[in-house]
């Protein structure tokens, strides 16, 4: 038993890292070569789920996401979309939103490629991306408002991506199973309850956190105004209150938007001065160079990355 111990600690320690976008520490043993054969299946399977809801590439809306996460991918190097088939053309005039032609991504952006798929189901107000995988409800699209809305939401779901935040949940749900096992052979006994809220909640919520930072942070180097992510989560707030009342954050696995909101706000100056020096931005930068200058005040610029979540 002791031995088991042992390998079990040396084997935890052995696998623990850091977040490269936050610096925050935790134990990963699922690898980005493992991922990249869970991105295939995951693909399949979703287009199983939402099999006759997927909005083709020509679709209106299909192409203004699109547009969006183009930006936002080409902007952070993060790969490329998965470019529509050729037979997929929009007729002249018929896009609502005023877009070119399909949008064709230098081959130089990055290797990986992602997959869209824009789900025709106004009732879902959500979106998600995983494993190369970004899944769009058309519900969620009111609340993004426009452009600078929409990178708000798909910034924060790529944000979770780039994390790796589901392989990492898959990796700590190994640990817990075996605390569990152990204290279970201890005759201590582990209620659901008190696994939901000593595992799930906790790292939902902390993994959210950090979501909305690495995403605030891909949205504005894509050029996309940084005060449209709080303003996103306000909205957010208000359909949350108007369909279930006040948002209960410590019995949720996604924190309170009210207390995202402040918390993204905080980030702000950190978020123009990443745009300021994205190289996309260019004349983005020096509009928005006076309300970001009155964001930074007497910050000092070295010590932005001090800020965490509270």
């Amino acid at each position: 038993m002791a031995g088991l111990g042992v390998f079990a600690v040396g084997y935890y320690v052995a696998h623990l890292e850091q977040v490269p976008e936050t610096g925050r520490w935790r134990f990963m043993d699922i690898s980005p070569k493992y991922e990249a054969l869970l991105a295939e299946t995951a693909r399949q399977e979703l287009l199983r789920e939402f099999k006759g809801r997927i909005l083709p590439p020509n679709h209106p809306l299909t192409r203004h996401i699109r547009r969006v996460v183009t930006r936002i991918l080409e902007a952070n190097g993060l790969g490329t979309l998965e470019v529509p088939h050729a037979h997929a053309r929009l007729l002249p005039g018929a896009d609502v939103w005023s877009a070119g032609e399909i949008d064709r991504i230098p081959p130089e952006v990055g290797g990986k490629e992602w997959h869209l798929f824009v789900v025709n189901d106004d009732s879902v107000v959500n979106a998600m991306a995983s494993f190369g995988n970004i899944v769009v409800f058309t519900g969620i699209l009111p609340v993004a408002k426009d452009e600078n809305g929409l990178a708000a939401v798909l910034g924060h779901e790529i944000g979770h991506a780039v994390a790796r935040h589901v392989s990492e949940r898959y990796s700590s749900f190994k640990v817990f199973i075996l605390l569990a096992m152990l204290l279970d052979f201890m005759g201590i006994p582990f209620s659901s309850l008190l696994a939901r809220l000593l595992y799930d909640l906790p790292n939902s919520r902390s993994q959210e956190f950090e979501a909305d930072k690495i995403g605030l942070r891909l949205s504005a180097r894509a050029c996309f105004d940084p005060e449209a992510v709080p303003e996103m989560f306000v909205r957010l707030g208000r359909l949350e209150q108007a369909q279930m009342g006040r948002h209960i954050d410590f019995l949720t696995t996604h924190p309170a938007s009210e207390k995202r909101s402040k918390a993204l706000r905080e980030l702000l100056p950190e978020a123009y001065a990443a745009q300021a020096a994205s190289p996309m931005c260019g004349s983005t930068a020096d509009h928005m160079a006076k309300f970001r200058d009155s964001w930074l005040g007497a910050l000092d610029p070295d010590r932005m990355s001090e800020v965490r979540w509270a």
